[in-house]
């Protein structure tokens, strides 16, 4: 098990990219723990959304220059919302502060689109890490459902603190 205080990271170290060909194969091999593979969709079924949605947008997220984890955000046409559809750290990274520094590029770029007023996400009420992680980077757990995730909106993009 990781420590549960992870490592200060600053965000300067950590990139979010948006995901070229020459990607692929590099994000085809990130996954999380076996005990996560029920939180996230597998980054082949992401890439493949990606591939089929235009609104998709995929990023691979590097630490110092290597791959260490997936991420894909969209707007969803049904509710107007700009959504983290994915963020998922491998397995061999998680515990660093790479998916808190991640997140807070991924917020970065998104409240700098002129009609993102809200950030929503969903999370699995299980996985307690993530909603600690989403909390502390300012969502509110809402409890209204999509199918097994509880909704974590951020709103007022103009007033969001760095997570």
């Amino acid at each position: 098990m990781q420590d549960s205080n992870p490592i200060q990271v600053t965000t300067s170290i950590v990139t979010v990219e948006r995901i070229k060909p020459e990607d692929h194969t590099c994000v085809l091999a990130l996954q999380p723990h076996s005990h996560q593979l029920s939180y996230v969709a597998s980054n082949a079924a992401s890439l493949e959304e990606a591939n089929e949605n235009p609104a998709c947008t995929s990023f691979v997220i590097r630490a110092h220059g290597e791959p260490v984890g997936f991420a894909m955000h969209a707007l969803d046409e049904d509710d107007g919302n700009y959504w983290v559809y994915r963020l998922m750290i491998d397995a061999r990274f998680q515990g660093m502060g790479y998916g808190r520094a991640a997140l807070s590029r991924i917020i970065q770029k998104l409240a700098e689109l002129p009609d993102c007023s809200c950030i929503v996400l969903g999370v699995k009420p299980e996985n307690e890490r993530a909603r600690r992680l989403y909390e502390n980077a300012g969502f509110q757990i809402t409890g209204d459902g999509l199918g097994e995730h509880m909704l974590a909106p951020r709103e007022n993009a103009s007033n969001w603190p760095d997570p």
